[in-house]
């Protein structure tokens, strides 16, 4: 891999040079056609397809359906890595920041024991056109960070808005949502 890395490397210096004349260029890019053509292909055909992992039963893999409890006001969640999507709320993106345990200030209001880790998520825009959008996961404002852990048989999730990570500073704004999940269902 490295070595067709370095030839593609090579390739696309060679293009760049040449592409002030154009039909120099496009020679070149048929030349190089014809010849990485078939080395890719046995690139392709040497590396077999990836299958999809399923966490295994009890597994504290976060991801699936996790059916909504009353109070969520975005219904059913549906987990599939980085993304949460929900019924009745905007998709959330997210990134990993840490793991807390359930000791720490910014995730007591969730009950759990000290021990107890919890993922802290921070909420991120699905791409450079697209702002988060506010929530009612959030009352109306826009989520900034979710603390996401399960604990006998449900999901806990908690919320923040936008701002200062909720473990960065001592005054960090409230938690504006919190909600538990049944699950995962299936």
């Amino acid at each position: 891999m490295k070595r067709l890395a370095a030839v593609l490397g090579g390739a696309c210096l060679a293009l760049m040079l040449l592409a002030f004349e154009e039909r120099q260029a496009e020679a070149a890019v048929e030349a190089l056609r014809a010849r990485l053509g078939p080395a890719v292909e046995r690139v392709r055909a040497a590396v077999k397809p990836t299958r999809t992992i399923r966490p295994a039963a009890g597994s504290a893999v976060l991801v699936g359906v996790f059916p909504a409890r009353a109070e969520a006001p975005g219904g059913d969640l549906r987990i599939e890595g980085a993304r949460l999507i929900f019924e009745r709320a905007p998709a959330l993106r997210t990134r990993p920041h840490r793991i807390a345990y359930g000791r720490e200030a910014h995730v007591r209001p969730l009950g759990l024991p000290e021990a107890h880790q919890i993922e802290l998520r921070q909420v991120v825009a699905a791409d450079a056109r697209t702002p988060v959008a506010a929530s009612p996961l959030c009352g109306g404002a826009v989520p900034g960070w979710i603390a996401l852990t399960r604990h006998e048989g449900r999901l806990e999730l908690l919320v923040w808005p936008v701002g200062p990570a909720p473990d960065a500073v001592a005054n960090a704004p409230s938690s504006c949502g919190r909600f538990t999940h049944d699950g995962p269902a299936g």
